[in-house]
């Protein structure tokens, strides 16, 4: 079966000011593949967020479960090489996403291997590196797999799993992911046991882990999407609180500063 791709309309629709999140799609599909694989929580959602897209830099085959459904509808994208994950191509690649769409992101939503790639940009962001992406105050990832996937080898080291866990994750208590996430999993995914590794990489007082009767996919039951969506409003609520608050205690530091600054000399 060949899904043929919908014609632009002859105006396109004004941009929304909502804010966004930024889609990162599985090994073996593209964005325009992901924008319909995730289209029923982006209904659920389109009153709330704009989801943006983004293609993988690396040509490959169709990831599992995407034919036939999805033949003809390559080239095929991934978000690592051979090598590992190409720094060099994919930070300019989602920075220049972001610049060109120029809106408000709050959030990362990843799924399969753009979930391990979600996971290492807000770790990034958690360890205050100077090339961190600090537009995202929370990550929601469908049916992740394992392990982390970092831009930096430094902080996530491209390697084996067995190897990555006695390398790095052994290590894991000093560096363990404490902004808030959501992890989404299926109960018939054959990589399942991958999803439940990656959640184990977030703090469990900041991750709320869902559990639905599907397989490598997206919720399908409108009462499931409806569950997720509710929970990503959830998540965006809390971060805009801790926003507002944070701009809330600056405004009351700098007036008490003013104060101090405007009381006569004593002489």
């Amino acid at each position: 079966m060949t899904v043929l791709a919908s014609k632009p309309s002859a105006k396109p629709k004004a941009r929304s000011n909502l804010p966004c999140l930024l889609c990162l799609h599985g090994g073996g599909t593209s964005a325009h593949i992901f924008a319909i694989q995730v289209g029923r929580l982006q209904r659920a959602l389109a009153k709330h967020f704009r989801f943006v897209f983004v293609d993988g830099p690396f040509i490959c085959p169709p990831g599992p479960g995407v034919l036939p459904f999805f033949e003809g509808m390559g080239p095929y994208r991934r978000w690592i090489n051979k090598d590992g994950c190409d720094e060099d191509k994919v930070r300019p690649l989602l920075k220049k996403r972001i610049a060109e769409d120029g809106g408000n992101f709050v959030g990362v939503l990843g799924f399969s291997q753009g979930a391990r790639l979600a996971l290492g940009l807000l770790h990034e962001k958690q360890e205050k590196r100077a090339e961190a992406f600090d537009e995202f105050g929370f990550g929601v990832f469908i049916c992740g797999t394992y392990p982390p996937l970092g831009l930096s080898s430094a902080l996530f080291p491209i390697t084996p799993t067995a190897q990555f866990e006695t390398q790095y994750w052994d290590k894991k208590h000093e560096s363990i992911l404490s902004i808030p996430t959501v992890h989404v999993m299926g109960d018939k995914d054959p990589f399942l046991h991958k999803s439940r590794l990656l959640s184990q990489c977030s703090d469990p007082t900041s991750m709320t882990i869902m559990e639905f009767a599907m397989g490598h996919s997206l919720p399908v039951a409108p009462a499931d999407t409806q569950r997720v969506a509710n929970k990503v409003i959830a998540l965006y609520q809390n971060y805009q609180h801790e926003i507002d608050t944070r701009k809330t205690e600056q405004l009351e530091k700098g007036m008490e500063n003013l104060a101090i600054t405007a009381l006569p000399l004593e002489t």
